[in-house]
């Protein structure tokens, strides 16, 4: 293979990990990713092409080795390597020339100047800009310009609890020896954990962790985590990837009897993965709650306010699901950033009446 086809074969790969990594990094910046395997993998080529072509082309690095300019036939100085070399000399090394150079660290400033404001550019602003996240806190703030809308029909209040027909459900351990850890020690060691030791989890964590998200602690139904007027939207999911006596699969909780329904037999881990956009520690954890909504449950009271109150009661669960895992030695990573519609789908929800808000992977550290 000559050095023209070595050289051509070695800047086209560089180009494509140049555009690819340019790419998931933005990817990575706007969804706020953490362990984006597409950058990740993008940036590793990029590095060791780079360093194949430091190897291959060394000459250029030199001081004083800049390219000798010649003249055209129209006798006009030209940076151009001669076409042909002369006879008793080798064939010549390209370098780059003043102008390249120059070039290129122009480019280099203005790609640093765009991407320095890219973040506020790309942003829209509120009023107008079709903010939508914006629109709806303004829409559903309380006031009299809301008494109109108070007097629309929002539905009935529906059941309280969901249950997976046609399956048997899986009964937890009861959670009867409790970790000891304080509450301000658990508050005080709780960090987002990414990754995971090499073992899987036993029932009783798993029961300790559903029973943290989950419980019902009184006789009237009041759980664990507090509820706008006590409506309880949430639905919990677990996707079981490595627990000791619980086979691989996605199961839906049952809060009542705390067990575990049926819902996908199998590892859904590939499944996460690529919903998550690649995040490969959904892929790597034991275990990983999905947490749902139901609106119309807080919709029939709340009205337009009880997207809200939903938001507020997944981050009380969270908290919940966090504190549980650092007590009991575990780790938990909150994932807000994933495909709305493939997680619907594994769920088996319609993404209206019922959604996915969030996932939190967990496993020990």
């Amino acid at each position: 293979m000559s050095t023209k086809t070595v050289r051509y074969v070695l800047n086209s790969l560089l180009l494509v990990a140049l555009v690819v990594a340019l790419g998931s990094g933005l990817v990575v910046d706007r969804l706020d990713l953490h362990g984006f395997s597409p950058h990740r993998w993008a940036g590793y080529a990029l590095a060791v092409l780079g360093a194949v072509h430091v190897a291959r082309h060394w000459r250029w690095f030199l001081p004083g080795r800049s390219a000798p300019a010649t003249r055209t036939a129209t006798g006009e100085l030209s940076d151009a390597q001669p076409t042909v070399p002369e006879p008793a000399a080798p064939e010549p090394v390209a370098r780059p020339t003043r102008r390249a150079a120059l070039v290129a660290v122009g480019a280099g400033a203005a790609g640093a100047l765009v991407g320095w404001g890219a973040k506020t550019t790309l942003s829209p602003t509120p009023y107008p800009g079709g903010d939508v996240g914006l629109f709806y806190h303004r829409e559903s703030s309380l006031g009299l310009r809301n008494l109109l809308g108070d007097l629309l029909d929002w539905g009935r209040r529906p059941s309280q609890y969901k249950q997976v027909v046609g399956t048997a459900p899986i009964p937890l351990p009861s959670v009867t020896d409790a970790p000891v850890m304080s509450f301000d020690a658990a508050l005080r060691q709780r960090r987002s954990l990414r990754s995971y030791a090499n073992r899987g989890l036993s029932t009783e964590e798993l029961a300790w962790i559903v029973s943290s998200a989950t419980a019902i602690t009184s006789a009237d139904g009041r759980r664990v985590a507090p509820s706008a007027g006590a409506l309880y939207p949430l639905e919990t999911y677990v996707a079981v990837h490595r627990v000791d006596g619980v086979d691989a699969g996605l199961y839906h909780v049952d809060v009542r009897g705390q067990a575990l329904e049926p819902l996908r037999a199998g590892s859904v881990a590939g499944d996460l993965l690529v919903a998550g956009l690649g995040q490969s520690f959904l892929r790597e954890a034991p275990l990983v709650i999905i947490v749902s909504g139901i609106f119309q449950r807080t919709r029939w009271k709340y009205r337009q306010r009880h997207y809200r109150y939903l938001c507020w009661e997944g981050g009380h669960v969270a908290q919940n699901v966090y504190l549980a895992a650092e007590a009991a030695g575990l780790g938990a990573c909150m994932v807000g950033s994933f495909l709305d519609g493939s997680v619907n789908e594994l769920l088996r929800v319609d993404g209206r009446e019922e959604a996915a808000l969030g996932l939190i992977a967990i496993g020990a550290r």
